[in-house]
């Protein structure tokens, strides 16, 4: 298993328009669910986008990603989960600090449920 629980990849997103394009994302489902089910994963979308509703997600800082840096003021879209397996992702970016992970799980409970 190449990914794990918080790591930041990325995939080729399939946006509206019906474009893919590589978009960053936070892999949110634990590493026994990737090894159960073949590879499934879930993951959560990043995005620099700042029209998007804050009610349903996540700002993210520099001191709270380990290994990597984004360019742009970034949000986690905490109600767009999409699966993935590994041959979807194009590369991983680094990861999510543990303590900022959980508070980013509980904004996905939270805007979902």
């Amino acid at each position: 298993m190449k990914y794990h629980q918080r790591d930041i990849v990325e995939v080729n997103f399939l946006f509206p328009d019906g474009v893919f394009k590589p978009h960053p994302a936070i892999i949110v489902s634990n590493d026994q669910l990737q090894e159960d089910e073949m590879g499934v994963m879930y993951l959560v979308l990043i995005t620099s986008n700042d029209k998007i509703n804050m009610q349903y997600s996540y700002p993210l800082t520099d001191d709270m990603i380990v290994g990597h840096s984004f360019s742009k003021p970034s949000i986690v879209k905490c109600q767009i989960i999409a699966g993935y397996v590994e041959r979807d992702i194009s590369r991983r970016l680094g990861s999510i600090k543990e303590e900022f992970f959980n508070e980013i799980v509980d904004k996905i409970i939270e805007s979902i449920f």
